[in-house]
């Protein structure tokens, strides 16, 4: 699997899941730009499938088969992204929180954010949002967040980049099997997931909608259960497209 992390984090926030997926599972997590050991690279879209390309060939050459990217949030953007543009080098995508047009509504209230960011800086934002999710992570999902460092500038970054961009065009373009999965509670991130699925449908992908509990963070706030969900996603999409996870002229 390669798991791709959310805004202003780092690949570090995968660490509690990965000691749960292992040794089931070879993990591969990297790190976007402008986030942990790159945070000193600019964000962008381009930049960012980039890095997950890099690291679905990692993932690939040292098991001998195409892996499944899952993505939470930003990550999750991110891995639709990677899957429009290389639909033939992973075996599925896996879409957590990510089905709301950033140029839209959702994207309107992250740009108030990253406003509320520039005005506070950088480094009394992340005073903040350290104090934050102190009081509502588990220890071991802050202590991992915490190990791989806040990049608050991201945020202003990665919001001026993704607002730009018509994420339904590029779900038409994931021509892969998709599992999109969103919290019940996650509202805003849920805006246009019917819209989303249709769309990988009508290019030509497959394309699975599942609500589970939890909120938009679930991945942080509950790695536990998400590290279910990663699992049970992967069933369900091994199952329904076994062709995918195969190696080539292997029979299912």
């Amino acid at each position: 699997m390669v798991l791709v992390h959310g805004i202003r984090v780092s690949a570090r926030m995968w660490n509690p899941h990965a000691h749960r997926l292992t040794p089931r599972f070879r993990i591969t997590a990297p790190d976007l730009p402008g986030h942990g050991t790159q945070r000193d690279r600019p964000f962008s879209l381009e930049e960012a499938v980039a890095r997950v390309g890099l690291a679905v060939e990692e993932a690939a050459l040292a098991t001998g088969r195409p892996p499944l990217v899952v993505g939470a949030s930003l990550g999750g953007y991110v891995a639709l992204a990677y899957g429009a543009a290389h639909p033939d080098l992973a075996a599925a995508v896996l879409v957590q929180g990510a089905t709301a047009r950033p140029d839209r509504l959702t994207g309107w209230v992250y740009r108030t954010a990253a406003r509320a960011i520039w005005g506070l800086g950088p480094a009394r934002a992340a005073r903040l949002n350290n104090r934050a999710l102190k009081q509502r992570l588990p220890p071991d999902s802050y202590e991992a967040i915490m190990d791989g460092g806040l990049t608050m500038h991201a945020f202003v970054e990665v919001v001026e980049d993704l607002t730009r961009r018509d994420f339904l065009n590029v779900a038409g373009r994931a021509r892969l099997p998709v599992l999109f999965v969103n919290g019940r509670g996650d509202r805003l991130f849920r805006a246009q997931e019917k819209e989303f699925v249709g769309a990988v449908r009508a290019g030509g992908g497959y394309a699975r909608l599942f609500h589970v509990h939890g909120p938009h963070d679930m991945s942080i706030s509950d790695p536990a259960a998400f590290t279910r969900i990663v699992e049970r996603g992967y069933e369900l999409l091994s199952g329904a497209r076994p062709d995918a996870f195969s190696l080539p002229g292997e029979t299912t």
